[in-house]
């Protein structure tokens, strides 16, 4: 019974000891830090980057800014006190600004304030929306933009809904110096489209807004459809896969060429003579991505409108119609995939043919090289669109 009022006292004193205890800060104080000196402002396309000098205080953590941008909203940012830069962005227009910088010391005291003064250059998303372009595309229309500076912004793509009200159709994430996107599947009626781009600092565009004509366009019927066996083509028929399998309409499936089969042609009959406006084609999901391993990186699309001859004979198919790469947005190595990356994937990498090109029914692709360097390939599925003519 003693030990057991020994140990409900030794409770009680632990949890009147703990309710007293009081967050103390992460070290003494040595008094207010020296503030940064020799400080230089360069302008920045909506910002400005910061050079200057550390104080000789022992106990430093770090130099913190402190601003207020363009739409109100007041930032703070920290750097290391081991850097003497800082780079500061999201100011959305070409006035004078000023930043408040302080050093930090290891017990949280802040410095006197340093105030810095500039004006930052033309702001991105204006360059960018100055560049954009909406024009008719098949099924829809194309946006195209700029973005020199590689900022990162949010686009935000609009077109009328059964009820006239402009609707959000699509948003996507880029960072990209030129890129383009199309919002297909509409009839060839006058239908207004939209785009407004933000960032990531609550900076928008206005809307900016075309109306136009889209062309027609649907999908070529893949029941008419056969892969031709040239001679000079390369066989996809190899351990899972199929040749038939690259037009059945089934992403789970897909071909594979033997190795040492680089570069490797294929030729689709399209069962019917039609305007090609695009090809689209998809890779393997292979250990987690579509950039790895033997999925197509580099390839050639040629075109005619007569039947070739079965020898493959490659003087019969002049130039490509295009030359194109199955690129990772990103550009980040094998095995690190962002979710722009996944999406830009399935969705299909996209081929445009120019309006100019004639009518066709043959169309032979050449995968040039791999995602990751295999001498064999194994794409998944390649759609064609255009308008069927007979």
């Amino acid at each position: 019974m003693k030990t057991k009022y020994v140990f409900i006292i030794s409770m009680l004193v632990a949890f009147f000891s703990c309710t007293e205890k009081k967050l103390e800060p992460i070290s003494a104080s040595l008094g207010k830090p020296g503030v940064v000196t020799d400080v230089i402002s360069e302008a920045l396309p909506g910002g400005v980057l910061l050079t200057y000098r550390i104080p000789n205080t022992e106990d430093l953590l770090e130099v913190k800014a402190v601003y207020t941008l363009s739409n109100g909203k007041t930032y703070e940012q920290s750097s290391s006190f081991y850097e003497n830069k800082m780079k500061i962005e999201g100011f959305n227009d070409t006035n004078e600004h000023q930043i408040h910088v302080y050093t930090v010391n290891r017990a949280q005291i802040m410095s006197d304030p340093v105030t810095v003064s500039f004006t930052p250059l033309e702001p991105p998303l204006a360059k960018i929306a100055r560049s954009i372009s909406i024009i008719s595309d098949f099924g829809g229309a194309q946006f195209r933009w700029e973005n020199v500076d590689k900022y990162p912004i949010n686009l935000e793509f609009f077109t009328p809904d059964s009820l006239g009200r402009m609707q959000l159709m699509r948003i996507i994430t880029s960072e990209l110096p030129e890129a383009n996107l199309s919002l297909r599947g509409y009839t060839p009626d006058m239908r207004t489209f939209a785009t407004l781009i933000r960032d990531n600092y609550g900076n928008a565009t206005d809307t900016i807004k075309q109306t136009l004509l889209p062309f027609f366009e649907e999908k070529f019927n893949k029941t008419k459809m056969s892969i031709m066996k040239l001679s000079s083509d390369k066989s996809f028929t190899n351990w899972e896969g199929m040749d038939s399998y690259l037009i059945d309409d089934d992403k789970s499936t897909f071909g594979h060429s033997a190795s040492n089969s680089i570069p490797t042609p294929f030729t689709i009959d399209l069962g019917a003579v039609g305007q090609v406006s695009r090809v689209v084609m998809f890779n393997r999901l292979f250990d987690d991505s579509y950039y790895s391993w033997g999925n197509p990186k580099d390839i050639e699309i040629y075109g005619r409108l007569e039947r070739p001859s079965m020898s493959g004979d490659w003087s019969e198919w002049g130039n490509p119609i295009v030359v194109g790469e199955l690129r990772k947005p990103s550009g980040l190595p094998s095995g690190t995939d962002t979710d722009e990356d996944i999406a830009y994937a399935e969705a299909g990498f996209e081929f445009v043919f120019p309006l100019d090109v004639g009518l066709l029914r043959y169309i032979r692709i050449v995968i040039l090289s791999t995602q990751t360097g295999p001498t064999f390939t194994h794409p998944t599925e390649v759609d064609v669109y255009g308008e069927v003519k007979n």
